[in-house]
């Protein structure tokens, strides 16, 4: 095991008690200002994202040029958020929106196909595409006095409701799709799997504490990290626990990654950890200074990881034995997910920005454009830059 940074658990509290109180509050109500952090899709030469201002957004991937904006249309007057990354087909990109609705618009930003259908409860997580199913998850719905959200599929041309599977305590993982199975968590401490076909029930793994993060469904197992700070391994077919990983001291926010035979789980407690994928030993960790919300990537033949530290904030560079390479301080909380498409990766931080780094071979970060999303085009290029 290589101990790679001393981190500073001060700053690590702080920030991971910030973010926590966050989300606890979401948690008991419908947050009254939502301010969403939607992670990106590409599609061809666009990226697709939501903004913090509640708009599905497309900007050219190279210069980061408007293409077109769209704003989600609701029923009644509320304030628009998206959390969850959009599903893109090749006609369509379907995204959810925090009013508790799900839209669905072509790729030059019109509504099209049945445009909006309201779910009955926020959704937090990005929905899930499969054939012609569209797979999302809602917190609790304000129709019901359970507590219970639900999984939905629906159906992608005509928008009715194939079938509906209710979820104690609400549902704001992105569902994972994989062999004829939707896995997801919930508030409730529980992992499901259900039938893709109709919704049935296959099995139900407790936990120690909520599962906010989307499945990681590989090599014939799921691997999810929870609110009781232990990362699970459990068989794909039967939800038994394979192994467990109990040495984070946060919780888990956002999904694993993989490669190869190593596990990357990133926990709010500031660390990477590389556990291998059959018996859970860490092989090591990387340290960080604050809390790691967003998942990592791989670009470049290394690991990007986004750290959310205030000021300090960072996107550091990693090779996969856990040694860093470089990073770029971005001086903004980074609560996205970052995406990956050849040697750019792109994220969106708190001060309503979304960004492109481009990554060499040799781990060295150039920023590439940045994207204020309450103006109409990037920043100019002579700017300074963040790195």
């Amino acid at each position: 095991m290589t101990r790679v940074r001393v981190r500073s658990l001060k700053n690590a509290n702080v920030v991971a008690l910030a973010f926590l109180l966050i989300l606890l509050t979401a948690a008991c109500s419908r947050i009254s200002t939502p301010e969403g952090w939607s992670a990106g899709v590409v599609k061809d030469d666009a990226l697709i994202i939501g903004t913090a201002e509640g708009s599905l957004l497309a900007v050219d991937k190279i210069n980061g040029s408007t293409l077109w904006r769209a704003e989600l249309q609701a029923l009644e007057d509320v304030d628009q958020a998206i959390y969850g990354k959009p599903a893109v087909a090749d006609d369509a990109v379907y995204v959810g929106g925090y009013n508790g609705s799900l839209y669905v618009f072509d790729l030059q930003g019109q509504e099209t196909k049945w445009g909006n259908q309201p779910m009955g409860g926020p959704i937090v997580g990005g929905p899930a595409l499969v054939d012609d199913l569209v797979i999302v998850g809602t917190a609790a719905e304000e129709s019901q006095d359970d507590g219970k959200g639900a999984v939905y599929a629906i159906d992608a041309e005509s928008g009715d409701t194939v079938w509906r599977f209710p979820a104690e305590g609400g549902v704001w993982s992105s569902p994972t799709v994989a062999d004829g199975v939707v896995y997801f968590g919930t508030l409730g401490q529980t992992v499901f799997a259900v039938s893709l076909e109709d919704g049935s029930e296959l099995w139900r793994r407790n936990t120690g504490g909520a599962v906010v993060a989307s499945p990681l469904v590989v090599g014939g197992r799921v691997y999810v990290g929870a609110f009781d700070s232990v990362f699970y391994a459990l068989d794909a077919q039967t939800g038994d626990v394979d192994w467990k990983f109990t040495e984070s001291e946060r919780w888990y926010w956002t999904q694993a990654l993989a490669a190869g035979n190593t596990i990357f789980a990133p926990s709010l407690d500031g660390n990477l950890y590389a556990l291998d994928a059959n018996t859970g030993v860490k092989l090591w960790a990387f340290e960080s200074e604050g809390a790691i919300v967003g998942s990592p990537t791989i670009v470049s033949g290394m690991l990007a990881i986004p750290v959310s530290d205030g000021s300090n904030s960072k996107v550091h560079l990693v090779e996969f034995n856990g040694s860093q390479k470089d990073s770029c301080r971005i001086g903004e909380n980074i609560f996205t997910t970052l995406v990956a498409d050849g040697d750019l990766i792109y994220f969106a931080a708190t001060d309503k920005s979304i960004r492109a780094l481009s990554i060499s071979g040799n781990g060295n970060p150039d920023e590439e454009w940045v994207y204020l999303t309450d103006k109409d085009d990037p920043l100019p290029r002579d700017r300074a830059k963040a790195c």
